[in-house]
């Protein structure tokens, strides 16, 4: 099985705001990462790229250093631990910085191990799986509105207008501990594999999102393109990050 990917992050429509999602990728260890940056400006500037990269640098040389030893348990704990570490290391810069508002970012990570993605988060940004005409969200977003939903109190029609619903209950950044969620995913070849920010998700619906993926008739770059164009046509609400990719069969 062969993987190869496309990204992308754009500001958005709104001219007063800063880019505050950050993608950091190591395609050598098939390690994707999401940012969306919370705090304000250069504090969630800062808290993305400090959350990617560390997380990011610390898994990719763990599963390289072990690859010859890795099993689903293994992967399961090297994510998590880099997740905390992250946020250990954002509560520490915070402290140090004597910041007078609170920074942190929201997080997926992908993981792709033989022929499983593995998938962590905290937060709001989502995971993706496409696979032919159906995709699929592989996380559930940690905030108020999809706790209430998730527990029937209110709809999905109700949680996607919910006041609150941009509240987060989980984040990189975050005092005590962050206990991110995991999950294990077979692929097959024609798979894509989507990461992205709340700037795409909250834009574009999973319908759309399909459809805009599938006229890029394979072309990864062009896919990304048109998802990011997709989300400012609609808007732009928010700043906009894309992970695509794509998973294909290896040629004998």
């Amino acid at each position: 099985m062969v993987v190869s990917s496309a990204y992308k992050s754009d500001v958005g429509r709104n001219p007063k705001r800063q880019n505050e999602d950050y993608i950091w990728i190591d395609e050598k260890a098939k390690v994707y990462i999401v940012t969306d940056g919370m705090g304000g400006q250069e504090a969630g500037e800062v808290a993305s790229e400090m959350a990617s990269t560390t997380a990011g640098e610390l898994i990719s040389q763990q599963l390289k250093t072990k690859k010859d030893s890795l099993s689903a348990e293994m992967i399961e704990t090297l994510m998590i631990g880099a997740l905390e570490t992250a946020n250990e290391t954002i509560n520490k810069a915070a402290e140090t910085a004597q910041q007078k508002r609170k920074m942190g970012a929201t997080i997926v990570m992908a993981v792709i191990f033989d022929e499983n993605a593995y998938i962590s988060h905290a937060g709001d940004a989502r995971a993706y799986l496409i696979r032919g005409a159906t995709i699929m969200q592989l996380t559930r977003d940690d905030s108020w509105s999809a706790e209430l939903e998730a527990e029937g109190v209110i709809t999905k029609e109700q949680a996607e207008r919910h006041p609150f619903g941009h509240v987060v209950t989980k984040a990189i950044g975050q005092e005590g501990p962050l206990v991110p969620s995991f999950s294990e995913v077979p692929l097959t070849p024609g798979d894509w594999l989507l990461l992205c920010s709340d700037g795409l998700w909250n834009m574009v619906p999973d319908e759309e999102i399909i459809k805009v993926i599938r006229q890029a008739k394979g072309d990864l770059k062009q896919a990304v393109d048109n998802l990011v164009d997709a989300a400012n046509e609609a808007g732009g609400k928010d700043n906009i990050s894309i992970a695509l990719i794509k998973v294909r069969e290896a040629k004998a």
